[in-house]
């Protein structure tokens, strides 16, 4: 499949592979217009028939760009039917998985014309697919365009899941103290501030060994390649709707206006025991690039804010810290503080708030101070509802309205209340009992005609109500 390997090796080809080769060639010398010299240009191949309605065909890519911008990939894969990575990207070296950009060698099989007589022929629409110098001038590697043609905007890969590539049982690197599985792939700049993305040598420590797929390995297969990339929809990041929600931080991996170093974080991280997860708490759950997210403001307020060690030049009333658009003499806006209610507390989000508070992306300790951060979210809710009386609790509330709510659900009390809670109270004599030889003598008939069930709670017929009541109850006498 490597025709530039078999060109170089192989020219005792076969009549009809030599036939086969001129024919491929004179396909792809068209790709941007261009038919071999002496022929006239080739007809774009006949279009297949419709699919049944029941099967809708997928979209095809954009051939240019709004401002004129060859899509080169999805131009070879118009008039080829299919990419086959290894005819233009070849390794850096033998055995290597990291691929080179296609070099002039790689496009001078196919596309010979243009660099016969020192681009005598080259055309200069072929030429700006990776030259920004016309084509009339001798090119060079100061004049080669970025890929994708906007670096840092465009996510390369076309499907991730980091729930399928973290490791379960979050083992730590003895080397870092960090997790192993984040190190590995992730590694960090010289300066600490940013980790950079994993490449194919990363990628290959598993993706090399047999029966993992998508395979990664110096053969450079092409289906291989299709596995991660879709190299259509890196040069047009709007193909598909996927692309479109991935956002600009998932891809290029920081904040516009943020200055942020992991240095100074990592040299505190025995101190608040910090680990990668502490702060990316949503990656190991992360399925996709489109919900690939870093952390938020209300992130940082877990540390910046709510602990009394971190030194008060690090806080998050001093904006100047991590932003860097920050305007001298402005004041810290008043919804960046707890004095203003989220506009989502409502009247009924008191009553409605458990999916919000047990969601794991929930930022309740924000503003609620007796709650931590980086918790299970059963452990947020406990930590509220143990310090904060409910609203059903008013004054009647022990006396006489409780004893129902318990028999209706009584896993709810428990919440807040362990077992022995009701033990130690219903061992007191209620109040009502009160004074007890009146309550006995006949005081209680009333209560008990009104609410018997209220009084099985403590007594049994057997145990009490028989030592006066033998047989029956007694009937009122008739005045």
């Amino acid at each position: 499949m490597i025709w530039h390997r078999i060109i170089a090796k192989r020219l005792w080809l076969p009549s009809a592979a030599v036939l086969a080769l001129a024919m491929f060639s004179a396909l792809t010398l068209s790709l941007l217009g261009q038919a071999p010299s002496g022929q006239p240009a080739a007809q774009p191949p006949a279009k297949a028939a419709p699919e049944p309605a029941a099967k809708k065909a997928a979209p095809s890519a954009p051939l240019i760009a709004p401002n004129g911008e060859p899509f080169v990939h999805a131009i070879h894969m118009e008039k080829l039917g299919s990419l086959e990575c290894s005819l233009c990207h070849i390794a850096e070296k033998d055995g290597s998985v990291e691929l080179k950009r296609p070099g002039h060698d790689q496009c001078a099989t196919c596309h010979s014309d243009d660099f016969d007589n020192n681009y005598a022929k080259a055309r200069a629409t072929f030429c700006a697919a990776c030259h920004s110098s016309p084509a009339t001038t001798t090119h060079s590697k100061s004049d080669v365009l970025p890929f994708p043609r906007y670096q840092g905007t465009r996510a390369i890969l076309f499907r991730f899941s980091h729930a399928n590539h973290v490791d379960k049982k979050a083992r730590k690197d003895p080397a870092t103290g960090f997790r192993a599985d984040c190190t590995f792939c992730h590694k960090f700049d010289p300066q600490g501030i940013f980790a950079k993305f994993p490449g194919h040598t990363e990628c290959a420590t598993c993706h090399s060994k047999p029966g993992v797929t998508p395979q990664l390995t110096a053969a450079l297969d092409a289906a291989g390649c299709a596995g991660c990339h879709s190299p259509q929809e890196i040069e047009n990041p709007g193909f598909t709707e996927n692309r479109r929600m991935i956002t600009q931080t998932a891809v290029s991996g920081k904040y516009i206006d943020i200055k942020f170093t992991h240095i100074a974080h990592f040299a505190v991280k025995d101190k608040f025991n910090l680990d990668c997860t502490t702060c990316h708490y949503a990656i190991p759950r992360s399925t996709s690039l489109s919900d690939l997210t870093l952390p938020s403001m209300t992130d940082c307020v877990a540390c910046h804010d709510t602990s009394k060690s971190i030194r008060a030049d690090a806080r998050m009333s001093n904006c100047q810290i991590c932003h860097a658009d920050t305007v001298t003499g402005m004041f810290t806006p008043a919804s960046h503080t707890r004095n203003v209610k989220p506009a989502s507390h409502t009247e009924t989000f008191r009553f409605h708030h458990e999916e919000a508070a047990a969601s794991p992306e929930g930022s309740c300790y924000v503003c609620h101070q007796n709650l931590v951060s980086n918790v299970s979210a059963a452990n947020q809710c406990t930590a509220c509802h143990q310090v904060m009386k409910p609203a059903s609790h008013t004054a009647r509330w022990k006396d006489d309205i409780h004893g129902k709510y318990v028999g209706a659900d009584r896993a709810s009390c428990a919440t807040c209340h362990q077992a022995d809670y009701c033990i130690r109270c219903h061992n007191e004599l209620p109040r009502s009992h009160e004074p007890l030889p009146v309550f006995a003598g006949g005081g209680h008939a009333t209560l008990a005609l009104l609410d018997t069930r209220s009084c099985l709670t403590c007594h049994t017929f057997q145990n009490t109500c028989s030592e006066c009541h033998t047989n029956q109850l007694t009937p009122r006498t008739k005045h």
